[in-house]
C-alpha cells in the first residue's frame, strides 16, 4: 500500500508535506531515543543537568507539534479532494504511523527522568543488560526507518520478528526483577521502569513495522504463521 503511496505522491502536494514531515518526524524521535540513552549509560558519574532535561523537552515538544501539523495536512487533503482522490487508507497510515514516532518520544522522555536518578543503578549486571537492550533498540529502530522510506517489507518484517524475541527477554527480565529481593543501595524499580519503557519503544517500532508489511486492518499486530492475529501485550 505505501509501495503504490509513493508512486502518486507527485501529484498530492499536502500529502507530500505530510510525508516529508513524517521523515523529520521519525529521524528526530530516533535522536531523543539515543539522548536518552546516552544521558543514561554514557557517563554514570555525570549528573543530568537542567539543559539536558531541556533538550529531551524540547524534542519531546517538537514531535507533539509535527504530529498536530501532519494530521491537519492529512485531513485537509481528505476534505479539498474529491472522494476517489482522497486516499483514505493512505492517510489513516500515515496518521497511525506519526502517532506512533509521538509515543516512542514520550516514552525516550520516562527513559530521561530515569538518567536523573542513574546513580542509583548500581547494579553492573543489568547495566550491561540494558545498555544491549537499547543497542538492540537502536538497530530496529534505523531499519524502521530505513524501512518506512523505501517500503521495504522484507526489512520491516525483520524489525517485527526481533520486537517479538526482545519482547520475550523483556518479559522474562521483568520477572525476575519482581521477584528479587533488592539491596537497598541498587533502586530495581528503576530496571524494571527502563524495561518497560524500552518494551514499549520497540513496540511502537513494530507497528510502524505491521504498516508496510500487512492490511490495514491488522495494522498493530503480530500475524502470526499459521495467519492469526497476536495482540503485542
Amino acid at each position: 500500500m505505501l509501495k503504490q503511496f509513493f508512486k502518486m505522491l507527485s501529484n498530492q502536494d499536502l500529502l507530500t508535506q505530510a510525508l516529508n514531515d513524517t521523515h523529520e518526524m521519525a529521524e528526530i524521535s530516533f535522536r531523543l531515543y539515543c539522548l536518552a540513552i546516552k544521558l543514561t549509560f554514557e557517563d554514570p558519574d555525570q549528573e543530568v543537568t537542567a539543559e539536558d532535561i531541556e533538550k529531551v523537552r524540547k524534542k519531546d515538544f517538537l514531535l507533539n507539534h509535527f504530529e498536530k501539523s501532519i494530521r491537519k495536512k492529512v485531513f485537509e487533503h481528505i476534505a479539498i479532494n474529491d472522494k476517489e482522490e482522497q486516499q483514505l487508507s493512505t492517510a489513516f497510515i500515515l496518521t497511525t504511523i506519526v502517532n506512533n514516532f509521538e509515543r516512542i518520544g514520550d516514552y525516550s522522555k520516562n527513559i530521561s527522568e530515569i538518567a536523573e536518578i542513574k546513580r542509583m543503578l548500581k547494579d553492573e549486571s543489568w547495566n550491561s543488560k540494558l545498555s544491549d537492550y537499547s543497542d538492540k533498540i537502536k538497530e530496529i529502530f534505523q531499519d524502521t526507518l530505513n524501512a518506512f522510506k523505501s517500503a521495504d517489507y522484507d526489512l520491516a518484517k525483520k524489525v517485527i520478528d526481533v520486537h517479538y524475541k526482545l519482547k520475550s527477554d523483556i518479559n522474562d527480565d521483568l520477572v525476575v526483577i519482581a521477584t528479587k529481593e533488592p539491596p537497598l543501595e541498587v533502586n530495581y524499580a528503576a530496571y524494571a521502569l527502563y524495561l518497560r519503557y524500552s518494551k514499549r519503544v520497540s513496540s511502537h517500532l513494530m507497528n510502524i513495522a505491521t504498516s508496510i508489511t500487512n492490511p490495514i486492518d491488522k495494522i498493530g499486530y503480530y500475524v502470526g504463521d499459521e495467519g492469526d492475529d497476536l495482540d503485542d501485550e
